[in-house]
């Protein structure tokens, strides 16, 4: 019952886009950046340690904080916060000796479900490893789906994930090196700006946020974080997992597909980066999505799953088959 919904909603998404065949599907992985980190090949059958290291560099984020989820089933209330050594004090904020590095072991951990952890993605020299733009509510897929054929027509292989909560989705863009984050989310911008012109609104009514959240980074923060792709337990139930543009459904082989993804290289995303000028030659303005300095060095927030600190826990939906297999 849950596949044929799915279908029924990928026709008539595709209905609405007016995307055919080739147009729902992804572009090869052809392009010449030079890697800092090996993409692979990875698939459902590599070892468990070759999936964790390709995971590393392809979700390339801080490595000296990493945040964990937090649940309390009495309020059911639930959030995320910073890893640290210590127990949280009410009132205090920690110092960055206080943090947990993300480690091989901990996302090992996230993998294999015994922990549920965010990642930090603006690092050092406020550069990123990847972009991803946060949809939520109703029209999640839809405007995300918009936001991939925006990045399709301007040669920008992107991925699709289903968030943490089952109700939102994450659009991707993976680098081969690390780029400027003021860099990136100008190319995202533009794509938001494209995918409005795509569905013929105003707005992105779903579009939450991009990640990095920030062009720059303040003294002593750490930024937004995004929760994790293909946590264990949530990838069970169909949830933190890539699509199918096609079907609407998982990846049968999760690791085979991140590693056929292409990775833009610095000067392909500075190049599509560069603002477009509309019909008199102007410039034209920067959308929502920028936000220049990190105003708060605290936990930042999650996309797809809730605050920093306490936003309840959002519906889920029910699982599709195919999810993938722990590593």
């Amino acid at each position: 019952m849950q596949l044929g919904w799915l279908q029924a909603e990928n026709a008539r998404l595709c209905r609405l886009l007016r995307l055919s065949p080739g147009e729902a599907t992804l572009p090869g992985a052809a392009q010449s950046g030079i890697f800092h980190v090996n993409p692979g090949p990875v698939d459902a059958g590599s070892p468990a340690a070759v999936k964790v290291a390709f995971y590393e560099g392809l979700f390339g984020s801080r490595r000296d904080v990493y945040a964990v989820r937090w649940a309390n089933a009495r309020t059911r209330r639930a959030g995320w916060m910073p890893a640290v050594r210590e127990r949280w004090r009410k009132g205090t904020r920690p110092s960055a000796g206080d943090y947990l590095p993300l480690t091989e072991q901990v996302l090992t951990a996230h993998l294999s479900g015994q922990l549920d952890i965010g990642l930090y993605p603006l690092l050092d020299g406020d550069q990123c490893d990847w972009l991803a733009a946060d949809f939520d509510g109703p029209a999640a897929m839809l405007d995300a789906l918009a936001y991939l054929k925006a990045a399709r027509a301007a040669g920008a292989p992107a991925a699709l994930e289903v968030s943490r909560s089952g109700l939102g989705a994450h659009a991707w863009l993976f680098f081969a090196a690390p780029v400027a984050a003021a860099t990136a989310r100008q190319l995202g911008a533009g794509l938001l700006r494209e995918a409005i012109g795509l569905r013929g609104r105003m707005d992105l009514a779903s579009y939450d946020r991009l990640f990095p959240s920030q062009d720059v980074l303040a003294t002593g923060g750490i930024g937004n974080l995004i929760a994790a792709p293909l946590q264990g337990r949530c990838r069970r139930q169909g949830t933190t997992v890539f699509l199918d543009l096609a079907t609407l459904e998982p990846q049968e082989d999760q690791w085979a597909y991140l590693s056929s993804v292409a990775r833009l290289s610095p000067q392909e995303v500075t190049r599509l980066a560069r603002p477009a000028r509309d019909g008199n030659g102007r410039r034209r303005s920067r959308s929502r999505a920028s936000v220049d300095v990190d105003p708060d060095p605290g936990a930042g927030t999650a996309g797809g799953a809730g605050s920093a600190c306490c936003d309840a826990d959002r519906a889920r939906r029910g699982a599709p088959a195919g999810a993938g297999r722990d590593p």
